[in-house]
């Protein structure tokens, strides 16, 4: 007796607990189903439609390398997600696998300056920089102020609107190397000291830079007659704006 009493206990424990289970287990979501590239290539989604050649072309220099990631193993529906085609969403997470989305660091000028890849990558989808404004490479380009200026690089972002505009150098630009004072050389009347420092103190650098001066030291090319008609250094020592230049002594160390 006691054997049947444990026994059907037992019994309704087991099957009066399936239900629930079951009933747990149907609310979960299913995985998505990542798809292989072999599978793709054979009969699944992506390539019933789309040139599979078009993807599977030699790698190029700056050019994200499809083939290459396809050799590695990796498919579409892993690093996209279409969203019913309406636009194709690249899933940077699966990016840092293998990549450092690290803060780059330009330096090849006396202003070096830091990008931070990461945070651009969490605002913005990597197509809309690459490769059209930037090829996915780097020394691929050769970035000047003059090319930013009129659009091109950071400049396509960095316009005043979509981004804060790219004459405002402190947001990029370590201004440290500027605090010094730059030396001209002049025969016959003694040579000029130019305070970089005093003078940002009371201007912003597109106020000089690039309509007066380039980005650049202009050793030898500044001549008083071009001041005196408004050129470079006249165009504020002009007696309104600042000490006019027929004041030799403010600038010369005579």
């Amino acid at each position: 007796m006691r054997w049947l009493v444990a026994i059907i206990t037992i019994s309704t424990l087991i099957f009066g607990c399936s239900p629930k289970k079951a009933e747990k287990g149907a609310t979960e979501k299913a995985p998505e189903k990542i798809i292989s590239r072999d599978e793709a290539v054979g009969s699944l989604p992506c390539f019933k439609c789309h040139s599979y050649q078009k993807f599977s072309a030699p790698p190029q220099k700056g050019i994200f390398p499809h083939q290459r990631h396809m050799d590695a193993g990796y498919h579409c529906n892993q690093c996209h997600d279409p969203r019913g085609h309406r636009h194709m969403v690249v899933n940077r997470n699966i990016c840092s696998n293998c990549h450092s989305m690290k803060i780059i660091t330009f330096d090849r000028t006396v202003l070096p300056s830091k990008f931070n890849h990461e945070a651009h990558a969490r605002l913005f989808n990597c197509k809309e920089c690459h490769p059209g404004i930037f090829l996915m490479s780097a020394g691929t380009a050769r970035v000047t102020m003059k090319d930013i200026d009129s659009g091109a690089y950071c400049g396509a972002c960095h316009d005043g609107k979509k981004a804060f505009a790219s004459s405002e150098c402190v947001k990029c630009h370590k201004m440290k190397g500027f605090e010094k004072e730059l030396a001209y050389k002049v025969d016959g009347i003694g040579n000029v000291v130019f305070s970089h420092k005093f003078h940002t103190t009371a201007f912003s650098c597109d106020s000089c830079h690039p309509k007066l001066f380039g980005m650049k030291k202009t050793q030898g090319k500044m001549k008083m007659d071009d001041m005196n008609n408004g050129k470079s250094c006249g165009a504020c020592h002009n007696g309104n704006i600042a000490t006019p230049v027929t004041d030799c002594g403010k600038c010369h160390k005579v």
